[in-house]
């Protein structure tokens, strides 16, 4: 079979396969066409991150990342004190590199049922999710989870383990 094309439609065959491939192209993230992007997350942090899931797709305990972990008191999900100011620094990470994904996931200590920790968990991450919000880091980069008590830091039975598993914590990632 032969196939007989005139001028103007090989032009848009050319034209439309240029625009194929033009819009294929990397563009800078920043979106002012310099191609540069400014981040303090390095590939050694999303590396590190990337490592707690291991095999699955449920998080390994640790305090290991690139951002440091929020904690609150007892039955709380009010973000306060120098945390403030923990939060405000990762906004300013997240707002200045629109590849980076922040899930903030929220954690509990083992009291109350599974039902109301899962809640407060929430809770907790809804807090400081919206805090980042605040402090300009896009909506469209951030998603909550709430695993409740079920992945600890510290499994024991005693008021340090508890507050070390009343927490926030950020798993960053690429886009």
């Amino acid at each position: 079979m032969q196939l007989k094309l005139n001028k103007k439609q090989i032009s848009l065959i050319l034209l439309s396969l240029l625009a194929v491939t033009s819009c294929s192209k990397n563009k800078s993230a920043s979106g002012d066409g310099s191609g540069s992007e400014s981040s303090d997350i390095s590939d050694q942090d999303l590396a590190l991150q990337n490592s707690r899931y291991g095999e699955g797709n449920i998080p390994k305990a640790g305090e290991d990342g690139p951002f440091k972990d929020v904690h609150f008191g007892f039955n709380a999900s009010t973000v306060e004190g120098s945390d403030l100011s923990d939060i405000e620094s990762h906004a300013k990470v997240i707002q200045g590199d629109s590849t980076l994904k922040v899930e903030v996931e929220g954690h509990c200590d083992k009291r109350g049922t599974a039902e109301y920790n899962l809640a407060l968990g929430e809770r907790r991450a809804r807090s400081v999710a919206s805090t980042l919000t605040k402090f300009g880091a896009p909506k469209s980069q951030i998603s909550i989870v709430s695993y409740g008590e079920e992945i600890p830091l510290d499994p024991s039975d005693s008021e340090d383990a508890y507050a070390k598993n009343r927490r926030v914590h950020f798993a960053v990632f690429k886009k």
